[in-house]
């Protein structure tokens, strides 16, 4: 099983330098596209997508609906290469994903 990275150029250029694969979007819509393209593969065990987009309503709700209906791809937002920054600890995020607490 494999990871994928959704980010703007500096996330996803990092994430392929350790073979993680990824699309670089600009765009809620592009992200958008990436999650449905991410989601149709069936060879993903988690989707790394970054808060710059992950957080914009359209596709939180999409996001959501995945948590919710399905069990595999895992979907985990982490801060972007850009705008505001989260001082969120990694185990944080992972219990907010995972819905329980570490």
């Amino acid at each position: 099983m494999l990871g994928f990275v959704i980010g703007d150029s500096d996330m996803t250029t990092g994430f392929r330098l350790v073979g993680v694969e990824g699309t670089e979007v600009t765009s809620v819509a592009e992200a958008s596209q990436a999650l449905n393209n991410a989601l149709e593969r069936s060879d993903l065990a988690i989707i790394i997508i970054s808060e710059e987009f992950s957080t914009q309503p359209k596709l939180h709700e999409t996001i959501d609906q995945v948590r919710r209906e399905q069990r595999n791809p895992l979907i985990v937002e982490i801060p972007g290469s850009r705008g505001k920054t989260s001082e969120k600890r990694m185990s944080d995020l992972i219990s907010k994903t995972l819905g329980v607490k570490l």
